[in-house]
């Protein structure tokens, strides 16, 4: 207690700590009370777990602990263990049963069997298979059944095996006595048509009975879906075995000496396949037993090939490359006829080449072509016919590959990657190469010559140009341009982009550049008399009386006239991008225009028949280029007002515009409106004015 009011209140303070007390002796009772409940409960849940120990192993006991304990959820879950442990058990029995069957149906002897037996057997045992339950109780039941399964499924496909085996061997009998694969089979007797179909069909039926080892518990849906499996894949279809058996007989009495050419395999296959197949299809298609012509065409090509295929596989563990290299062609070219002339969408001869084998193959490929390449460019004399032997070149192996090509089979996606890299894009850079440096001229070689060499070059490099373009349209490259896209992120418009745009720079500006270049110094050459006339005051010409313009050209400019006309003709006898051949005449145009005037028109003084003379030596010399009548090039037409404008010196109706305060006014807009200029800088025409009032126009 602190103060006097503390002890005035005593009597509150000792009522509040009794009714403190009072709350904390109620909260230990029922504390006390808490803890002996939940030792009930436990002691009660121990009791329950043993007793479902003791009698919860059967769906009996289950029930007799739910009356007594009520619906718990470990009893639901227990149940269903029980369940599934009972199915199983049920299933174990039965293929045990089933497996006791297999034990005495191998003991009895093969010709009392027939496909009905086979059938029963074969829907019990998936009957069997579909009762078991997904999920088993344990590990050690799970494993134990599947033993067993696989046990009894081996047992019945080793019966199955042995029959198929009796079976086909009388058949393949049968069929190579009936020689129906030969020419002696013409007319056939309906019977023995009818027999071999028949025949046929129950061996198919046979094989469609065959049951996976991978069977496990898979549904009844499932199990049907395999055991009708028709891809040959995994099992043997034992019908069209027999059918194959003919081609087999035949293709080991020719082949089997070794020393018989690899070319001859292919052919002899083609043949027998040309005049077989839809002979076989018409004998053994039986639509109600499943065997359509579809899946006859199919199969027997299929069964058909496997001696090739033994045949391919000896061959490609030989070390000798050119062996590899002929058998490699001759597998493309056979897996493209198998698809284009027999219509075969099956497995191909191709799956059974080796990554190391396509990489041998690759490289010698690559060898080959680099060499051809290098026996086409090694001699600078056979530079007019480079391109074209070159785009033959490419002819070729695009030709020789177009196989590989077309073959559907994702493996071979890097390699026709690989191919397409090393080969087509690998040699056009390098055609490229070669013809940016290479110089067929000998040393006393004249500068028109080598113009025409670059000439030569343009072209020559747009027929490869072409032929780029054209391959990267081709479906091959289209696809293989996609896959490089989606894997690598990127947007190409084609595998050859970089190539194109190489080849483009080279024609665009390099070669363009050079050939204007040249002509412009050959011009230049030729110009040099006329640029030394001084005559253009006095000159007095003849005149055409209908326009007043001159009609002779100058003498000194013939020479140039033959020169460039000669040169434009090989310019346009050329297979060359018109827009190249239009780009450099019109850089020609600009370059005379300004040889005319900076080099005639400014450091010469003119009179009335010196203009016209000077403008029809342009107007000749221009028309050579041919440029088209609807294309304006701006110097041209400059040049043409600024000779109206200086022939204003003769115009007396409007000599006010040769007043030196309007010329220094620099305001030429009524002067533009009256002689329609309009490509003429107002600089130029105060110039032009200028040199009339200074005397250089007379």
């Amino acid at each position: 207690m602190n103060d006097v009011e503390d002890l005035l209140n005593i009597n509150d303070r000792i009522q509040q700590v009794r009714s403190d007390r009072d709350q904390l002796a109620s909260k230990l009772q029922n504390l006390r009370q808490s803890m002996a409940s939940n030792d009930t409960e436990v002691a009660r849940s121990e009791l329950i777990a043993q007793e479902i120990i003791d009698t919860g192993s059967d769906a009996r006991g289950i029930e007799r602990l739910r009356a007594k304990y009520g619906n718990l959820q470990v009893l639901d879950k227990l149940e269903k263990v029980v369940v599934q442990r009972t199915q199983l058990q049920a299933s174990i029995d039965q293929l045990n049963g089933l497996d006791h069957r297999l034990d005495e149906l191998t003991q009895q002897p093969l010709a009392q069997f027939c496909l009905d037996d086979i059938e029963i057997l074969n829907a019990k045992l998936r009957d069997a298979f579909a009762t078991v339950p997904q999920r088993a109780c344990t590990d050690s039941q799970r494993a134990a059944y599947g033993n067993l399964e696989s046990n009894v499924i081996a047992k019945y496909n080793k019966l199955l095996q042995k029959l198929a085996i009796n079976w086909s061997d009388s058949f393949d009998q049968e069929l190579l006595e009936a020689q129906w694969d030969t020419s002696k089979f013409v007319s056939p007797s309906v019977n023995l048509v009818e027999h071999l179909r028949e025949t046929s069909a129950k061996l198919y039926r046979l094989s469609q009975l065959y049951l996976p080892l991978e069977q496990g518990t898979q549904s009844n849906a499932n199990v049907n879906h395999r055991s009708c499996s028709t891809n040959g894949q995994g099992h043997i279809l034992w019908n069209f075995k027999s059918m194959a058996n003919n081609f087999n007989v035949r293709f080991t009495y020719h082949f089997h000496a070794t020393s018989s050419k690899i070319e001859t395999y292919f052919q002899f296959l083609n043949d027998y396949l040309t005049e077989n197949l839809y002979k076989c299809i018409n004998i053994f298609h039986c639509d109600s037993r499943g065997l359509t012509k579809q899946i006859i065409h199919e199969q027997f090509i299929n069964y058909v090939l496997q001696p090739i295929r033994d045949k391919v596989k000896s061959t490609l563990f030989q070390n000798d490359l050119k062996t590899l290299i002929v058998l490699i062609s001759q597998i493309l070219a056979t897996d493209k006829n198998l698809l284009t002339s027999f219509h075969y969408h099956g497995l191909g001869l191709v799956s059974l080449i080796s990554d190391e084998i396509w990489e041998k193959w690759i490289n010698y490929e690559v060898e080959t072509a680099n060499r051809q390449f290098i026996n086409i460019t090694k001699n600078p004399e056979d530079f007019p016919k480079s391109s074209l032997n070159f785009v033959k070149l490419i002819n070729k192996i695009y030709d020789y590959l177009e196989p590989f090509y077309n073959l559907d089979f994702d493996l071979l996606i890097r390699y026709k990657l690989m191919t397409c890299s090393l080969i087509f894009m690998n040699l056009t850079s390098s055609y490229l190469d070669y013809i940016l440096t290479v110089d067929s001229l000998n040393q006393t070689r004249t500068k028109e010559q080598e113009l025409y060499q670059t000439m030569a070059k343009l072209q020559h490099v747009n027929l490869v140009y072409k032929k780029i373009r054209f391959l990267s349209s081709n479906f091959i490259f289209i696809q293989l341009t996609d896959v490089v896209n989606n894997t690598e992120s990127k947007k190409y418009n084609s595998l050859f982009q970089n190539v194109e745009n190489d080849y483009e720079k080279a024609m665009n500006a390099d070669m363009q550049n050079s050939i204007v270049h040249r002509i412009q110094k050959l011009l230049k050459e030729t110009l040099r008399n006329y640029f030394k006339i001084s005559t253009w005051s006095t000159l007095e010409t003849p005149i055409d009386e209908n326009d007043g313009a001159a009609t002779v050209l100058s003498a000194e400019l013939v020479n140039s006239m033959n020169v460039l006309t000669r040169l434009i003709n090989k310019l346009d006898s050329l297979d060359i991008p018109l827009a190249i051949s239009l780009k450099v005449k019109n850089e020609l145009l600009n370059i005379i225009v300004n040889y005319f005037t900076e080099s005639i028109l400014k450091l010469n003084k003119f009179n009335r028949d010196g203009l016209n003379q000077f403008l029809h030596d342009f107007e000749s010399l221009r028309s050579i280029l041919s440029l088209p009548s609807h294309a304006t090039n701006y110097k041209c037409m400059s040049l043409h007002e600024l000779i109206n404008i200086l022939k204003l010196k003769y115009d007396p109706n409007n000599q006010q515009f040769l007043d030196p305060e309007y010329i220094k006014t620099g305001d030429f807009t009524f002067l533009k409106e009256i002689y329609s200029i309009k490509y003429l800088k107002d600089t130029k025409i105060q110039d032009a004015l200028y040199r009339i009032i200074y005397g250089n126009i007379v």
